[in-house]
């Protein structure tokens, strides 16, 4: 599949393609595509500034496929911290917004140190089965995006963990960065991971908060996704993010449970 996730329709405008479709409802979008937007905006905007440390990413409601506009501004200006929002407005209503902090980064700061227990497992061969068998064939999201499970999903419940390499751009004719290629893939770790039958309940989740004290280098990222529910239509994912060379930072997600 060679598809963008969005066509850029005018300064501030972009039209999504089938390759944003909601495993739901063909005619929304997959919470991933829309985050990666709204960071690339934001990345945009602070470029020299420093790297973006913490992105929230609400979602106000559904988000249609159609075309959309995006609006950076700057909340908190700052030399070495800084806070910008960007919304992606359709049908004239704020359907999401991303607050990212910014941070300067240092040349005097200069030990790395990063936390974990076990080896990082390799990069899985590629198998011939489709990677979420019970969802439409024609959903197209999954197309542009490898996965190879290291153990879990595939509609299997419990926790899981995929290497993951986005196959195509954010928006047609500009380079995906890093960041994105994260934004695309993180929203996805409440599906891989849920522990009740998705074709009997519902898993939404409002926002996707990441928290990283680096961004991801090379194509390959790793989802490491457990889910905990409260027994009463709560739930929240947390996901450990990691590229093949180990931690970048770590994923939540609050979650409404329910029957369908």
């Amino acid at each position: 599949m060679s598809e963008p996730f969005y066509h850029r329709a005018g300064p501030a405008a972009f039209e999504p393609t089938r390759a944003t479709e909601s495993p739901w409802d063909q005619s929304l979008q997959h919470g991933g595509p829309p985050s990666a937007l709204l960071l690339g905006e934001i990345e945009r905007a602070v470029a020299g500034h420093g790297r973006i440390t913490s992105a929230q990413i609400d979602f106000l409601g559904a988000i249609p496929r159609e075309t959309g506009q995006v609006e950076v501004r700057t909340l908190r200006p700052g030399r070495r911290v800084r806070l910008d929002a960007a919304t992606l407005t359709i049908r004239g209503r704020v359907v999401a917004e991303a607050r990212c902090w910014t941070m300067a980064t240092s040349t005097g700061a200069d030990r790395r140190v990063e936390h974990r227990t076990s080896p990082l497992p390799p990069v899985p061969d590629a198998t011939p089965d489709p990677p979420f068998p019970g969802f439409p064939r024609a959903w197209h999201y999954p197309d542009a995006i490898e996965w190879r499970f290291v153990h879990g999903g595939g509609g299997e419940p419990g926790p899981a963990a995929v290497w993951t390499r986005v196959r195509v751009p954010v928006v047609e004719g500009e380079t995906i960065t890093p960041l994105q290629r994260l934004a695309v893939v993180a929203d996805s770790a409440n599906g891989i991971s849920g522990e009740l039958p998705l074709d009997r309940f519902l898993y939404v989740p409002t926002a996707l908060q990441l928290s990283l004290h680096r961004h991801p280098a090379g194509e390959w990222i790793l989802l490491d996704a457990r889910t905990s529910l409260s027994g009463d239509g709560i739930g929240a994912t947390v996901t450990g993010l990691y590229d093949q060379s180990g931690p970048i930072g770590t994923g939540t997600q609050p979650l409404l449970v329910a029957p369908r």
